[in-house]
């Protein structure tokens, strides 16, 4: 980002914007370099005043929710890091059936709210979501799952922003789901940015969701590294077998690269146990997958987001 690009976004009255802001800080690895601007938006209309000076400028942006699927490279993103905070945060219900009722929930909500409210209201479908720590948009576009369970099974629309500022609701029936990627039927996502996302979910009581979410927090307890500071599962599982155990066949439960750990709970998880740098942890990723594919010929893809700029 150039001097004249900074000089615009700072002159365009938005409160939620920062400049070199190490990524480290927002980011669950506690790893990765500075983003040259991070902005906060509070409300769709603030979006599109947002996009409009990005596109005038020709300044690249992405879009994250918690931080919980990023790694950022240690020389940082040059362009523009949005988080959607405010109306982006509301949970509504907008009808109910005798069969199900339709919620809609903003793409910047956390999935643990999201899980909590549910239970509150007595609406039964999103509980393999609990534990999870991202968001609601972050969850949509990868199509998060847990326990056999999968985001898009409960999705009945989406809300997407394209870079022009341009709103579109969309059906579930015109998206492509699969495993960890949803796309539009007739192609990717491409830079637009999912804001809302509509769940049609099932009336239960209250104490029956809760029974079912701390049954599934039991069963990540020892299963995977409780406290340290990961990005969750880092390797998507190839088809009919795991990552985890993969990696642990291999031999590498346990390896290290400086302070980048491959966990000793479970293989599929990444650790920083203490200053762990980018580039640390993507070289042992690079080693699991290196070691993976010579030992069984299986390449493993990171489920991670790994971001850098182009060389």
């Amino acid at each position: 980002m150039n001097g004249r690009q900074r000089a615009r976004l700072a002159a365009s009255g938005l409160a939620g914007l920062r400049f070199d802001v190490p990524m480290r800080e927002h980011c669950t690895f506690r790893a990765g370099g500075p983003a040259a601007s991070l902005i906060d938006v509070q409300s769709v209309e603030e979006l599109r005043r947002l996009l409009a000076v990005l596109a005038e400028e020709e300044i690249k942006f992405l879009v994250i929710g918690r931080g919980s699927n990023l790694l950022v490279a240690d020389s940082g993103y040059s362009g523009a890091v949005i988080r959607l905070k405010g109306e982006f945060n509301a949970l509504v219900v907008q009808e109910r059936g005798p069969d199900f009722t339709m919620i809609k929930v903003g793409a910047g909500c956390a999935l643990g709210k999201l899980v909590s409210w549910c239970g509150g209201q007595g609406l039964a479908g999103l509980e393999f979501l609990v534990g999870i720590p991202g968001s609601v948009g972050g969850a949509v576009r990868m199509n998060a799952g847990a326990w056999g369970c999968e985001t898009g099974a409960r999705l009945a629309a989406i809300e997407l922003v394209d870079k022009t500022g341009h709103i579109r609701q969309i059906a579930a029936a015109e998206l492509r789901l699969s495993y960890r990627k949803l796309a539009l039927a007739d192609g990717e996502l491409g830079s637009g940015m999912i804001t809302a996302a509509w769940f049609h979910l099932a009336a239960d009581q209250p104490e029956q969701i809760r029974s079912r979410c701390a049954a599934y927090l039991e069963r990540r307890k020892g299963k995977q590294p409780a406290g340290a500071a990961s990005a969750g599962s880092f390797f998507k599982n190839p088809p009919d077998d795991f990552a985890g155990r993969l990696i642990e066949a291999a031999g590498l439960k346990g390896a290290s690269c400086g302070a980048a750990m491959i966990s000793p709970v479970h293989a599929n998880f990444l650790v920083n146990s203490g200053g762990a740098t980018a580039a640390d942890i993507l070289a042992l990723a690079e080693r699991a997958q290196a070691e993976v594919f010579a030992r069984f010929g299986i390449r493993l893809e990171p489920e991670v987001k790994i971001i850098r700029d182009e060389a």
